[in-house]
């Protein structure tokens, strides 16, 4: 949500509207502003009820929507396939691994020491 942004007033009924300008002397607020009040404030303003608040809070949160930069949300069929892609590499990593792993044990203790060397010196340190 952008900090200099209006508040959309002309969303709202007129009678909300007045009592919202009256909580800002009279002039506009921003949507930052109005976020900032909270509830228990807004109940105890004239003119402004459960509905009025309802409706200056659902502004808000499409406001927040409207402005917000997360990615969007993932459905359950998109989150399933890039798990199951994620899982398919992981195979295929594990594979190259074991294949290697296995033609290094073949090779005798001095190839043994070796993958020891390269393994070793290729973990981050600590």
């Amino acid at each position: 949500m952008q900090q200099a942004e209006s508040f959309p007033l002309e969303a709202i009924p007129p009678r909300v509207r007045r009592a919202i300008i009256r909580e800002f002397q009279g002039r506009w607020p921003t949507v930052q502003e109005v976020a900032q009040i909270s509830d228990r404030h807004w109940l105890a303003t004239p003119d402004i009820g459960p509905l009025a608040l309802e409706k200056i809070r659902s502004i808000l949160q499409s406001q927040s929507r409207r402005n917000d930069n997360s990615p969007p949300q993932l459905i359950d069929a998109e989150v399933l396939d890039r798990l199951e892609a994620i899982q398919e590499e992981l195979r295929r990593i594990q594979c190259t691994l074991d294949t290697r792993i296995s033609q290094t044990l073949r090779k005798g203790p001095r190839a043994k020491t070796e993958v020891n060397v390269q393994m070793t010196s290729a973990r981050p340190p600590d």
